[in-house]
């Protein structure tokens, strides 16, 4: 495999990660937790919590993203905004999609299990099913 082609398969899976979509969920986690940090007494060691946190609440969104985009890949084959997504052009196949969401939100929750807590695991893995299911 090329530099180049290897690029282009990695952007293709950063792009079932839906970015833009990540980036609006963690700006609000992030100034929820730079107010959280200033109830604390005595400030705590606080910047390594947030960079795992906001790790792992990417890596939760980018996995329900990806694993979203393989359930409606039927429909982004027929619509001009999605067509030329990495699965209805054949450049990911949908399994391999399917696969990478799923391991991409498994290894959110057990990173914000082991890095954080239970409860924001759970939490992130709630919204991913809430995400993927209902949504």
């Amino acid at each position: 495999m090329t530099a180049a082609s290897l690029r282009s398969t990695a952007l293709d899976y950063l792009s079932l990660t839906k970015p833009r979509i990540i980036v609006l969920l963690l700006v609000p986690t992030l100034c929820a937790m730079l107010i959280a940090a200033r109830q604390v007494a005595p400030p705590q060691p606080f910047v390594p919590l947030i960079v795992v946190t906001l790790l792992g609440g990417a890596m939760a969104s980018g996995g329900a993203g990806a694993i979203n985009q393989f359930i409606d890949r039927d429909i982004d084959a027929i619509m001009q905004r999605t067509r030329r997504r990495p699965i209805p052009t054949g450049r990911i196949s949908p399994y391999k999609a399917l696969v990478f969401g799923i391991a991409l939100s498994a290894a959110a929750g057990l990173l914000l299990w082991l890095a954080v807590n239970p409860l924001s695991a759970a939490l992130a893995i709630a919204g991913n099913l809430y995400y993927v299911f209902v949504y």
